[in-house]
């Protein structure tokens, strides 16, 4: 029998973004509810510690939090030295309460690990947009690292009374490594935030993100078809000259949420060319602000999106470029607009969080608030 502590144990918490975002999002969701919270993880930077000290959750932080800049690589690190000299779960006591365990560089005794990707499935969908030198560096060791990955999978899932993944996709990778998933969570978004916001000037562009695992030939392809595009993510030394130069293209860099609201809210729709994305949350900010979204029919925005309702799934490039600029010269109907709000709602931070708190009272008897 447990009390009303719930611990979850986080990837390097460096920003609000990505696969720590169901971590920031949860802790605050499980405190609204009464619980105890509390985060360890191997870093956590100062801006997020405030965060959590403003929602009353109490967080641990193994390594310190001196900024990283170039996260990916700062998560790789702490991945490695996990996986190799389980450098983090030595330097953690046993847990005792009900603990979630959502990283890949901690592997610790759970109720549940939330699997959220293997590092080398990514690696291999995403090497093609890798900079020259880090390729060079994973052609030379990507077989080694797949070994290592099998393993840590393995490990995590054994230590663990349940693994649990956040997309049907993941399911099926993590199944085919011999892991038993018994069920599926979506990652969570808080839709009270990112609603609709409507400008005086609206639909006269199209919106798509710049990040590693971006298909950026989709994205000058279109523009050379004349369609305005504007650009959010990353940083202006990373993104290429052509994207920088080009007369349809406004590169804006990392930006507030505030304005990525406003920016997916008055957009004529979000395109997303992606080589791997395990889930996705560019296509459900997008629909939860009402703006349609195009992507490709598989891995995670297959499962989000749906097809001629809250925007369009598309085999290949060339079918999505195809598309994309008959979107552009006849537009769509309105209703599904509507339709993407709704369909955004079902990811809602506080319905993600009652299927958490149900689950843990399966597999222990946690009181329920």
């Amino acid at each position: 029998m447990f009390d009303d502590v719930i611990t979850i144990v986080s990837d390097p918490l460096l920003s609000e973004f990505g696969p720590t975002r169901p971590v920031i999002l949860m802790a605050d969701e499980f405190r609204k509810r009464n619980f105890h919270v509390r985060v360890i993880s191997a870093k956590v930077v100062r801006n997020i510690r405030r965060l959590f000290k403003s929602k009353d959750v109490s967080v641990l932080s193994i390594d310190g939090e001196t900024p990283e800049r170039n996260e990916s690589l700062a998560w790789f690190k702490q991945w490695f030295a996990e996986a190799l000299f389980s450098k983090n779960s030595r330097k953690i006591s046993k847990l005792t309460d009900a603990t979630l365990n959502f990283s890949n560089t901690i592997a610790c005794p759970s109720k549940c690990w939330y699997a959220q990707g293997p590092p080398t499935v990514t690696l291999r969908n995403i090497k093609k947009g890798l900079d020259l030198h880090y390729r060079l560096v994973y052609s030379l060791i990507s077989k080694y690292l797949e070994i290592l990955d099998i393993k840590s999978i393995k490990k995590f899932a054994g230590m663990s009374k349940i693994t649990v993944t956040n997309s049907n996709y993941l399911k099926g990778i993590y199944s085919s490594f011999g892991v038993n998933v018994s069920h599926v969570v979506y990652p969570p978004l808080d839709c009270q935030f990112f609603c609709p916001k409507k400008s005086k000037i609206s639909f006269n562009y199209v919106l798509t993100y710049f990040g590693k695992e971006t298909k950026l030939d989709v994205i000058k392809r279109l523009a050379e078809h004349e369609i305005d595009i504007l650009v959010f993510g990353g940083k202006t030394s990373a993104a290429p000259k052509w994207m920088l130069k080009h007369p349809k293209i406004k590169f804006l860099g990392r930006i507030s949420n505030e304005k990525l609201v406003y920016l997916y809210s008055n957009a004529l729709f979000t395109i997303y060319p992606f080589l791997d994305e395990p889930f996705g949350y560019i296509p459900i900010e997008s629909m939860s602000c009402g703006t349609p979204v195009l992507t490709f029919d598989k891995q995670g925005p297959s499962e989000t999106v749906i097809d001629g309702v809250t925007g369009w799934l598309v085999k290949n490039d060339k079918d999505m470029i195809k598309l994309a600029v008959t979107i552009w010269k006849e537009g769509y109907s309105s209703y599904m607009r509507k339709e993407c709000r709704s369909r955004a709602l079902a990811f809602d931070k506080k319905e993600i969080a009652e299927k958490w708190i149900k689950l843990l009272s399966g597999i222990e008897n946690l009181v329920v608030k």
